[in-house]
């Protein structure tokens, strides 16, 4: 039961992406910043190719991006000037 308990509490709150450097593919752990049972995310500046403006991406990409914002981040905003300061907050860490 308290196992249990404890894997509920881990999945609400723990996310993660997939990272693609140097030809490998990583998980990376994050605590979410909002509850929820989503467990996978997807950051689309977490590989070495280039890094595309917010206005460059598609409608789905964009949607992705604001869902990883929001729970990695706790940016609730999703226009293109939060988006473009949290893609900014993203290059700076995979530096």
């Amino acid at each position: 039961m308290i196992f249990a308990l404890g894997m509920l509490i881990f999945n609400v709150f723990v996310g993660y992406y997939n990272s693609y450097v140097d030809h490998n593919e990583n998980e990376i752990y994050f605590l979410k910043k909002f509850p929820t049972l989503r467990r996978e995310f997807v950051n689309p500046f977490a590989n070495e190719g280039d890094a595309p403006s917010v206005d460059e991406l598609s409608t789905n990409t964009r949607r992705e991006l604001s869902d990883f914002c929001k729970y990695a981040y706790g940016l609730t905003f999703n226009d293109s000037k939060s988006l473009e300061a949290c893609r900014a907050q993203i290059l700076r860490e995979n530096q």
